[in-house]
């Protein structure tokens, strides 16, 4: 069997089969409020009417070439095993779709601009909040009927209280959810990551061996502001957009911001120190932030701020990270150079093909194993298998 990991695939069923697969009285909900986006969008659309079921044939042709709903297994994850084994591939941790719609409702306090709704006449927040039981509901369901190579995420929303947070998570795990993800643009339980309040949840997480992850699509409404972009036609999004990613220069440069500071105030604050097995995961952020972030710690750590955190931490920030952190890269970012620049913290940098979403490319696996082709075998292995133990433990 093949050790490549997988650490972000998605599911993918469209909204016409949101009430086959997820319940039947969330999916009345949503179409009773008529979300604009949802039969608009173009790339990884939601809306695909003729579709009736998961019955494309599993080949290497529909698993690494045919993207969105109509892919093999984006509807039914019984499926996943027999696409894992064509694109030989061991375990993969299987991100939401509709549950980052789902979301965004409850934490992006423009969605109703974004997805086109009434937001006097219709509670996003709370059909949000429904449609995240829902999706928890489908994955622990999914856990329980399906491999272990296929690894749902469940979803801790964060928005009320640290207990809230520290129930749900629990509730998961015993339902045997092994990956979990949180929203990556408001403090959780309204604190700082690194705040003590926090660490009964990193310790939950932590000693369960149960990675915590942030997520492309969680990012939105980080910069409160939108007149950094707005009203400037280069920054206009394509029609390639979809709901984790408007597509456009200024987002897709800068989507790492939320993610670079979530991660530097835990390294900073002291998580990782305090909970050494801690496993965490940032997905679909992009990876070319990961090394300097590193060298911008160290920098840091050692001159400005040596005293006030000799108490802290018993290691440069460097070593933290790559121990505790991961990131995927997109398919088309210099694997080798960033090896070349920042071997003390390659351990950070997994493989991920995005199944079956746009952005993961095609021929993701050989397309990333050409970009490493002048690195060492150690480093291919590492980032195809190695490295992302960490997020998928056997």
């Amino acid at each position: 069997m093949s050790t490549v990991l997988d650490v972000d695939s998605h599911e993918m069923a469209p909204l016409e089969l949101w009430g086959e697969v997820f319940g039947d009285e969330i999916a009345s909900r949503i179409h009773e409020v008529g979300f604009d986006i949802l039969t608009r969008t173009r790339a990884n659309p939601l809306s695909v009417p003729d579709l009736t079921g998961d019955t494309t044939p599993i080949n290497q042709e529909t698993v690494w070439q045919l993207k969105g709903a109509s892919a093999p297994s984006a509807i039914d994850l019984r499926r996943r095993p027999a696409v894992l084994d064509e694109m030989g591939i061991a375990r993969q941790l299987v991100f939401p779709t509709f549950g980052l719609f789902a979301l965004i409702l409850v934490n992006d306090p423009n969605a109703h601009v974004w997805f086109g709704f009434d937001a006097e006449k219709f509670n996003g927040r709370e059909i949000g909040q429904l449609a995240v039981a829902a999706h928890n509901d489908w994955a622990a369901e999914i856990t329980r009927s399906t491999s272990d190579r296929v690894r749902p995420v469940g979803i801790v929303m964060t928005d009320s209280s640290v207990d809230s947070m520290i129930e749900q998570a629990r509730t998961a795990i015993e339902r045997g959810i092994r990956a979990l993800m949180i929203p990556a643009n408001v403090p959780p339980a309204g604190a700082s990551p690194a705040h003590p309040q926090l660490d009964p949840f990193w310790r939950l997480a932590a000693e369960a061996d149960v990675p915590v992850t942030i997520h492309l699509g969680t990012d939105n409404g980080f910069i409160t502001s939108s007149a950094w972009s707005k009203g400037v036609e280069v920054f206009h999004p394509s029609d390639k957009s979809s709901i984790e990613l408007p597509i456009e220069p200024y987002r897709a440069t800068n989507i790492h911001y939320c993610a670079e500071n979530m991660i530097s105030t835990m390294v900073l604050g002291g998580v990782f120190e305090r909970h050494p097995t801690l496993r965490f995961g940032a997905i679909e952020l992009a990876a070319g932030w990961a090394g300097p972030l590193a060298d911008r710690l160290d920098v840091w750590a050692a001159t400005m701020f040596r005293s006030r955190l000799k108490d802290t931490l018993s290691m440069r920030p460097s070593e933290y990270l790559a121990r505790n952190v991961r990131v995927t890269p997109f398919y088309f970012e210099p694997l080798a150079r960033y090896f070349e620049q920042h071997p003390n913290v390659w351990s950070m940098f997994c493989y991920a093909t995005d199944y079956p979403h746009v952005e993961g490319g095609k021929d993701s696996r050989t397309v990333l194993a050409e970009a490493l082709s002048s690195a060492p075998a150690t480093a291919r292995e590492q980032f195809f298998t190695t490295n992302g133990e960490l997020l998928i433990p056997d």
